[in-house]
C-alpha cells in the first residue's frame, strides 16, 4: 500500500499540482508579469470586491438556513426525516446553471419580466438554493456527534435556548466556519451562474480575458487575486476544513439525542416542506411548464439535440469518477494510518487547495501546461478532462473515505496481523467490505458532480467532441426559450435519475455491508 501511495501521490503531484504551479508562478518569470500587472485598476479591485460580497451574502445565508435546518433534520423527532433529507440534498447534485434557468423561469411567468432575477441579489438567491444543502451535510454531522450526556447537563442547569447558545453552537463551531470558508470558496469561484444571468464577476472577467481577447498573461494574474483570497481563507479556517467531518456515512461516539417537537411538530414540519417547495420543486415545475406550455415539439427537439451528448458526457463521469475514489481511498488509508507523516499532511493541503481553487484557473492552469507539442495526445484527448474531474473532486472522495475508515477499530486489522492474515488480504478482505458504503458514496458523489461540471469542462473539452452540460451551454443563449426550458428539464431529470438509480444500489449495498459495523 505504501508503494501505491507514492504512485498515486506522484502521479497526482506530475498530473495536477505541477500544471498549477507551472502557470502560476512561471507567469512572474515571464516577460508579460509587469506590462500585465499595469493593466490592473480600480475596475478590477471593485469586480474582485463584488465577487467577494456575493460570496460572503450566500455563505452567510446559507450558512444559517444550514444550521436551523441540520438542527431539524438531525436534533428533532421530524416526521418522514430521512425522505426530507434526501430530497432537501437535490440542488446539490444539480447542475447550478439548471437552476438559474429554472429561476429565470419561475420570474418569467411570475412577473413577465427576468430583470428582478437577473442581477447580483438574483445571483445569491440561486447559490443559496445550490449551497444551503451542503451546508446541512456539514452541521448534521456534526450535530450527530456531540455527546448527549453534555446535552443532558446543560438541560438540567438551564433551559433548552440557552443550552443551545452555550453547549451546542460553541460544539460545532468548527463545522460552521467549515460550512461558511467552503460555501465563500464555492460561490466566489461560480462561474456559470453570473455568466448566465449577464453579471459580470471576477470569474467571468478572468474567463473574457483568457477566451475573448486571448490575454493569458493578464487573465492569470487575475487569477492570483482570486486565488489569494481562496488561500488566505484556507489557512484562516483550514485546521477546521482539514479536520471537518462533513459527508460522513456515519457517526462514531455516544447515540446522538432527539428532541421531541410536541405541539410545534405541524409548524415545523410545515416550515421543512414550504423550504423544499421553494428550493427543488418550484424549479422543476417551472422547467416543465415553460418545456410544454407550447406542447411536446420543443421537448422532442431538445432530447434530439441532447441525445448525440449522453454516451460521451456518461462515459467521461464514469472514468473520472473511477480515477477519483482510486486517489480518495489510497490518499485516506495513508492519512488514517500514517497521520504524522509529513507527506501525509503535504498530500492532505494539496486536495484541499486543488478542490478550493476556482475551476476556470484550473481550467487555464493545464491548457497552458499540456498545450505543447509531447503533450498533446493529453490536450487533445479527453484525458485532459479527466484528469482535471479526478483533480477537483478527489477532496470530497478523500474525506468521505477517511471519515468512514477512522470509524474502524484499529484492533481489527491487528487481530488479522496476528493470525496471519497477508497484508494484501486485510486491505480486500476486511477494510474495503467495512468502507464499502463509503467508496460507493464517494462514486456517487463524483459522477453527480462530474456530470454536471461546466467551468471546468468549457476549458478543456476538445473540439468536435458532444459533451452534455456545453451543449446545453452554447445553445441557450440564442434558443428559443421553450428549447432552453425543455433541454434543462432533461438533464434535470436525467440527474434526478442516475441519482435515484445510485441510491437504489447504495441501499442494497448499505443493507449487504451494514452487519459489519454492527459487530465491531
Amino acid at each position: 500500500m505504501k508503494n501505491l501511495f507514492y504512485i498515486v501521490f506522484t502521479l497526482f503531484g506530475i498530473l495536477v499540482v505541477l500544471p498549477l504551479i507551472h502557470t502560476l508562478f512561471g507567469i512572474f518569470f515571464s516577460g508579460d508579469f509587469f506590462p500585465n500587472i499595469q493593466q490592473f485598476n480600480p475596475e478590477t479591485f471593485n469586480l474582485l470586491f463584488k465577487s467577494s460580497l456575493i460570496a460572503i451574502a450566500t455563505a452567510t445565508i446559507a450558512t444559517f438556513l444550514g444550521t436551523v435546518l441540520a438542527f431539524l433534520l438531525y436534533k428533532t423527532s421530524l416526521s418522514s426525516v430521512n425522505l426530507l433529507k434526501a430530497l432537501l440534498l437535490i440542488p446539490l447534485f444539480i447542475s447550478p446553471y439548471i437552476l438559474a434557468v429554472a429561476w429565470r423561469d419561475f420570474f418569467y411567468l411570475s412577473f413577465n419580466n427576468t430583470a428582478l432575477i437577473s442581477s447580483a441579489a438574483g445571483t445569491v438567491l440561486v447559490l443559496i438554493n445550490i449551497y444551503s444543502p451542503l451546508s446541512v451535510l456539514i452541521i448534521g454531522s456534526a450535530l450527530n456527534n456531540i455527546d448527549t450526556q453534555l446535552e443532558e447537563s446543560g438541560l438540567l442547569v438551564t433551559n433548552f435556548p440557552k443550552m443551545v447558545f452555550k453547549i451546542i453552537l460553541p460544539l460545532i463551531k468548527p463545522a460552521i466556519l467549515s460550512s461558511f470558508a467552503l460555501i465563500f470558496i464555492f460561490s466566489i469561484s461560480e462561474f456559470s451562474v453570473p455568466a448566465f444571468f449577464g453579471i459580470k464577476v471576477f470569474t467571468t472577467e478572468i474567463f473574457t480575458q483568457f477566451s475573448a481577447f486571448y490575454n493569458h498573461s493578464l487573465a492569470i494574474l487575475q487569477s492570483l487575486l482570486l486565488i489569494l483570497v481562496c488561500v488566505l481563507l484556507l489557512f484562516t479556517e483550514g485546521r477546521y476544513l482539514a479536520g471537518a467531518s462533513f459527508l460522513s456515512m456515519g457517526s462514531k461516539g455516544t447515540k446522538s439525542k432527539i428532541y421531541e417537537l410536541g405541539k410545534k411538530r405541524n409548524s415545523v414540519f410545515a416550515f421543512s416542506i414550504l423550504y423544499l417547495i421553494i428550493s427543488v420543486f418550484i424549479p422543476f415545475v417551472v422547467l416543465f411548464i415553460q418545456s410544454f406550455k407550447y406542447g411536446t415539439e420543443k421537448f422532442i427537439e431538445a432530447f434530439n439535440i441532447l441525445l448525440p451528448t449522453f454516451s460521451n458526457s456518461l462515459m467521461l463521469a464514469f472514468w473520472a469518477s473511477v480515477f477519483t475514489v482510486l486517489t480518495g481511498f489510497v490518499f485516506a488509508y495513508y492519512s488514517v494510518y500514517k497521520k504524522h507523516s509529513i507527506l501525509n499532511k503535504l498530500s492532505n493541503w494539496f486536495l484541499l487547495i486543488i478542490f478550493a481553487i476556482p475551476s476556470i484557473i484550473f481550467g487555464i492552469s493545464l491548457i497552458k501546461f499540456y498545450n505543447r507539442p509531447e503533450l498533446n495526445f493529453i490536450y487533445s484527448s479527453l484525458a485532459i478532462v479527466v484528469i482535471a474531474y479526478t483533480g477537483k473532486f478527489s477532496f470530497i472522495a478523500f474525506k468521505l473515505i477517511e471519515n468512514s475508515m477512522q470509524q474502524i477499530p484499529k484492533s481489527l486489522d491487528e487481530a488479522a496481523q496476528i493470525t496471519g492474515i497477508a497484508y494484501s488480504r486485510r486491505i480486500f478482505k476486511i477494510l474495503i467490505p467495512l468502507i464499502m458504503p463509503a467508496l460507493f458514496a464517494a462514486f456517487i458523489l463524483s459522477f453527480i458532480f462530474n456530470l454536471g461540471e461546466l467551468a471546468i469542462t468549457i476549458m478543456l473539452y476538445p473540439p468536435g467532441m458532444e459533451i452534455m452540460p456545453i451543449k446545453v451551454y452554447t445553445i441557450m443563449a440564442n434558443a428559443p426559450q421553450a428549447l432552453t426550458s425543455s433541454m434543462t428539464l432533461i438533464v434535470f431529470l436525467i440527474s434526478l435519475l442516475i441519482i435515484s438509480s445510485f441510491y437504489l444500489i447504495y441501499r442494497k449495498i448499505e443493507r449487504k455491508y451494514s452487519p459489519l459495523f454492527k459487530m465491531q
